[in-house]
């Protein structure tokens, strides 16, 4: 009889961790669908002029080809890495922005993660009143600030004259 209850115990302890492993699943990948979806839709800041996230960046992928192309021609002696521009905005984008975004938003709900420099202020961060179930929105909100202040307004500054493309 002992044997029985335990086997059922550690089923239940098993079916437990499941479901707590699907959650976390779900929870991981709910925001990261959201983003992608949201992607696709006209950008809310008025700079982008109603383009979505993926026409962005494919007009953004468009100018540093151009630009590479023309820098090339006109300076034969250096060496041009073609889409290094592209993929370093996109690397800079996706592994500094959107975390920095998302934990700007995750600071309207908890205050021990507001940060109060100039530049969080700025953006807002901590400062829109949300609660948990705008946190998607509200990341992609912070996400379109940050990339247009961050990254294409700081192309002007690149890393090599041909990566010196105006924000939108």
């Amino acid at each position: 009889m002992t044997k029985t209850k335990k086997w059922t115990i550690w089923k239940g302890v098993g079916w437990m961790f499941k479901i707590l492993g699907l959650v976390v699943i779900v929870a991981l990948l709910a925001p990261i669908g959201y983003l992608a979806w949201r992607a696709g839709q006209p950008m809310s800041m008025p700079e982008y002029d109603g383009r979505t996230y993926y026409e962005l960046l494919a007009e953004r992928r468009q100018a540093y080809a151009e630009m590479a192309t023309e820098y090339q021609a006109s300076h034969p002696d250096v060496e041009v890495k073609d889409g290094m521009c592209y993929q370093l905005e996109l690397l800079v984008s996706m592994t500094n922005t959107l975390p920095w975004s998302a934990v700007c938003a995750a600071s309207e709900f908890m205050p021990f993660l507001r940060i109060y420099g100039p530049h969080s202020q700025s953006l807002g961060c901590g400062q829109m009143g949300g609660v948990w179930s705008d946190f998607p929105s509200t990341w992609w909100r912070t996400y379109e600030k940050l990339l247009y202040s961050d990254i294409l307004t700081t192309r002007s500054n690149g890393p090599v004259p041909y990566c010196r493309i105006p924000a939108p």
